[in-house]
Formats: C-alpha cells, sequence, structure tokens
C-alpha cells in the first residue's frame, strides 16, 4: 500500500512511451523540444546510466535529462518553464546526511518551484520524515516495482504527492525539547524548533550544534520556512512569526 495524490498510476500501456519515438525507443531529437522535461540527477556512473535509461524508456510524455550534477542544468531549460520535476537518486545515503542535503539545496536553488522526488535505498519511516521535512514531493524507495516507481515519478511530475506505506508510522517520536513546546500550527517539529532559535537569533552552526544537525540541513529547513512565510530574510521571519510562541505558551498553561 502506497499513498498517493492527485492522479492514478498508469497501466502497463501507459508505462511504454508514445507518440515521436528513435530507435532506442525514446523521443526522436526533433522532438524533444515540444515534452515537458525531467531531470534525473545521479553521481554514480553505473545507477545513472541504468536508471536514466529506464527513465527514458518509462516515463512517457517527458524528456528526460540525465545529468550527473545539478550545475549542468542549461539556464535555457530553466527559462523554458518546461522542467517538471528533478529526480535525485540518494542511494545509500541517508537523507539527513551532508551529501544529500546539499544536493536538495543546489537543486532547489537552480530549480526553486520545480518539485523534487527523491530515489532511496532507505523505506524507515524517519528517512521518510526527513525528506519531506527537507521540502521534496516524492519520497521513491528502490523496493519499489518498477511501474509503480514510474507511476510515483509521473505522479510529481503532474503536481501530486508521493509517500510510501511507510509514511503511516511516521510519528515523531524522539524526545521533546527541554521546554516541552509543541510544534507551531503550520510547521513541523523541527521547523518550529528552528523557528524559536532564529527568534533567539542563532546563526545556523549553533541552530546546527543545539539540534544535533547538519549545517546544510538548517539552511534547507529555513528556506522552506521562508517559502511559507512568503519572507525574504530572516529578520522577516523573526518579526512574522513573533506571535507564535506567546500563542504557544498559553495552550501549554491551559
Amino acid at each position: 500500500m502506497h499513498i498517493l495524490k492527485s492522479a492514478r498510476i498508469p497501466d502497463a500501456e501507459d508505462a511504454a512511451p508514445r507518440g515521436a519515438e528513435g530507435p532506442s525507443g525514446g523521443p526522436r531529437n526533433g522532438a524533444l523540444g515540444e515534452l515537458p522535461t525531467v531531470i534525473y540527477l545521479d553521481s554514480r556512473a553505473f545507477t545513472r546510466e541504468c536508471v536514466g535509461g529506464w527513465l527514458q524508456t518509462s516515463l512517457s510524455g517527458f524528456n528526460v535529462r540525465v545529468l550527473p550534477d545539478p550545475d549542468q542544468i542549461e539556464g535555457t531549460a530553466i527559462a523554458s518553464g518546461k522542467i517538471r520535476a528533478a529526480i535525485i537518486n540518494a542511494g545509500p545515503e541517508r537523507i539527513s546526511s551532508a551529501t544529500v542535503t546539499r544536493l536538495l539545496s543546489r537543486v532547489n536553488e537552480r530549480l526553486p518551484e520545480v518539485p523534487v522526488a527523491v530515489l532511496s535505498d532507505h523505506e524507515d519511516a524517519e528517512s521518510i520524515r526527513e525528506a519531506f521535512e527537507l521540502g521534496v514531493r516524492g519520497y521513491i524507495p528502490t523496493s519499489l516495482a518498477s511501474l509503480v516507481a514510474v507511476g510515483a515519478v509521473h505522479l510529481v511530475c503532474v503536481g501530486g504527492t508521493f509517500a510510501p506505506a511507510a509514511a503511516l508510522l511516521c510519528r515523531d517520536d524522539r524526545p521533546q525539547r527541554a521546554t516541552g513546546e509543541s510544534p507551531i500550527e503550520g510547521f513541523t517539529q523541527r521547523q518550529s524548533q528552528i523557528l524559536e532559535c532564529l527568534r533567539r537569533g542563532m546563526a545556523n552552526k549553533l541552530i546546527a550544534y543545539e539540534l544535533n544537525m547538519c549545517e546544510s540541513t538548517v539552511k534547507v529547513h529555513i528556506r522552506n520556512i521562508m517559502k511559507k512565510l512568503k519572507a525574504t530574510n530572516r529578520t522577516q521571519v523573526a518579526y512574522l512569526t513573533r506571535g507564535f510562541f506567546d500563542t504557544a505558551s498559553q495552550h501549554l498553561r491551559a
């Protein structure tokens, strides 16, 4: 069982590419500019070629660009507005690792309005929770059947959200901070903790130390918080959330 929103998983006929096809089964060169684009990012040559080729063959209606690094995303492709999703293959790396969080940060900087999905070897609730707290729109374990995985990618491309069944177990059982604060409405527990640190004027390094996180992860969380609040800097974040903590304290005393 998997959590799907806003779209259906394609059947076997949908999985095969349609329309203009070249000898390899992908779209002919002349048709590439007419199709929306999916960026597939993978730093490892073997899985980049294997998974990238599978996506090019299986993801109908999209031009798949297979790249080792987000810095290779062409500016013209970004300007055209045709990029529908970015898929990052994290492989055996944990979502909370500095490597993956830095990669997510770089992709968000280059493609700020494009939904991101992560392909991962891990399917535990903690990894899934961390991924969605960092703003991903899809979490695709490599344990999935290929047809389901293609459906998940397609779902993210058309604006949906995908999470494996383990997400149903995603309760935050980690110890609460000494203040006993509850999550602020509209924010995750971790984002609420970071908001409190920002209110106290703490630098990213100090936030990372206090919350036992990578500094790159803190930066991604702050970026997502700013998006939610439509804030352009940390000062605005502190100002816009100035009443949140008083409200939370009143609920705790009640």
